[in-house]
């Protein structure tokens, strides 16, 4: 397994305080009976509660979604289904985009786990990596 990077990840600090303001506002919203509060606690919780995780395995990339009530939804793009995977090298981070049709799918890893995603690559669709 690869670990991958997330630049849109929220911050810890950012995601309690937001959680915490969306409970006040519910509550407060519940006491005073103003719909559009309940409305405004619920919107702060919601965006708090979507998670997106991509995992990348010997098969492929797995992207694991975690929505409010901790509903998770999976969706797995393998190797042997992809058109083509284009590497974009850096010093320290490497941005891989993996392609099927029109759709595609951008990680970014460690680049000094491009060997072993490129070994990965070879053993399930060698004609990707020329």
């Amino acid at each position: 397994m690869i670990k991958t990077y997330n630049p849109k990840e929220t911050k810890k600090w950012l995601e309690y305080s937001s959680l915490l303001v969306g409970i006040i506002i519910i509550i407060w919203g519940v006491i005073s009976h103003q719909t559009i509060l309940l409305v405004l606690g619920f919107f702060f919780i919601l965006v708090v509660s979507n998670k997106k995780e991509i995992i990348v395995d010997k098969k492929g990339i797995l992207i694991t979604t975690t929505t409010l009530f901790l509903m998770k939804r999976k969706d797995r793009l393998n190797f042997k289904e992809m058109d083509s995977v284009e590497i974009r090298e850096d010093a320290e981070k490497s941005l891989v985009y993996f392609m099927k049709g029109w759709k595609g799918r951008k990680v970014l890893i460690d680049t000094v786990d491009l060997n072993k995603l490129i070994d990965y690559i070879k053993s399930e669709n060698p004609d990707l990596i020329k």
